[in-house]
């Protein structure tokens, strides 16, 4: 324990001190639109950090994310709806169900490599949507709406004031950030990044590449199942339309890729940032259509051409590449 402190030290100091204003900073917010924005970035953090697992570490990029998120966001809608369930309960059944369906659906699709694999994910999603468009029992195009003022709202988890549904989501971006951490530096993380940098290679060294990507691929779909059941719970209302477009999927992947694929703490930033341009533009140039989706490109033009590493690229400190000698590659030979 005292070498695993002392080597991630820079990370525990960062990590306590970001986690402490995260804390502090919503008690000197009087107004509710800034803590509606803080509440979406920790949903975007959690779909984030979830989605990262198998784009950011294994390399495998999908695009058809919502449909999990869906599952997550019907799961408590309709356990609420028709069974009177508690979310803390149904958002598990979600996050069982969205592993099973990336069980099933990940054993083919990842077989699939690069762009085929992409539009693959893409195409399940929309027929994910289409099938839930037409599902009467999940409402069809009209929907849930499972708002319960009968029970407490610590049990329908339904609340009049949006401080506990802050301080609940944040728990959770707290725990799959730890998670991650856990995770980066274990035999896990390193058998991903194997596999994104050459699968061929991991493959010939012993490593069960279909194994780890579906492993991958079924935590993936499991944490951004339970970000739809939260923010089902923050609306208290949902359809295809809201929790399972085309949109969702690729705002997920931007997420992630302009803070920093493949990283711990990249979705977090990539979250924040999204988020703060996405519900202030909207704000404030509401009569503007479209026009958040006009900096979102312009973002990620900036970020490809002058960050490929994505925004946490800023915060790293840079390493100097030392060229060694024929002398010294001989002494690391030996």
């Amino acid at each position: 324990m005292k070498n695993y402190i002392e080597a991630n030290s820079h990370f525990i100091i960062k990590f306590l001190a970001s986690l402490l204003v995260a804390i502090l900073l919503p008690l000197f917010i009087k107004t509710p639109f800034p803590l509606h924005v803080m509440i979406l970035i920790c949903i975007w953090a959690i779909m984030g950090m979830g989605w990262n697992f198998i784009g950011g570490y294994a390399g495998q990029v999908s695009n058809g994310h919502a449909l999990f998120y869906g599952i997550g966001a019907y799961a408590c809608g309709i356990g609420m709806k028709n069974f009177n369930a508690s979310p803390w309960i149904t958002m598990w059944v979600g996050v069982i169900i969205s592993i099973g369906v990336a069980f099933v659906l990940g054993a083919p699709l990842l077989r699939l490599k690069g762009h085929y694999f992409a539009l693959a994910t893409m195409a399940i999603a929309e027929c994910g949507r289409i099938i839930f468009l037409n599902w009467n029992y999940v409402g069809g195009a009209t929907g849930v709406d499972f708002l319960n003022k009968a029970e407490p709202g610590w049990y329908t988890l339904q609340f009049t004031s949006k401080y506990p549904y802050y301080y609940i989501f944040l728990t959770f971006v707290v725990l799959i950030l730890l998670l991650t951490k856990g995770l980066d530096k274990s035999k896990f993380g390193y058998y991903l990044r194997a596999i994104k940098a050459n699968e061929d290679s991991a493959q010939s060294v012993g490593i069960n590449t279909s194994r780890y990507k579906l492993l991958a691929f079924m935590l993936s779909a499991g944490v951004v199942s339970l970000a739809g059941s939260l923010y089902a719970n923050y609306l208290q209302y949902i359809d295809p339309s809201i929790v399972m477009p085309l949109n969702v999927s690729m705002m997920i992947c931007l997420v992630t890729v302009m803070g920093g694929i493949g990283t711990v703490i990249g979705p977090v930033i990539g979250a924040i940032v999204l988020t703060v341009i996405s519900e202030y533009t909207r704000a404030t140039f509401s009569s503007i259509s479209g026009f958040d989706l006009f900096i979102y490109g312009a973002l990620i033009i900036i970020i490809v051409l002058f960050l490929p590493n994505g925004l946490i690229s800023l915060f790293r400190r840079k390493q100097k590449i030392r060229i060694l000698t024929p002398l010294e590659m001989e002494e690391r030979m030996r």
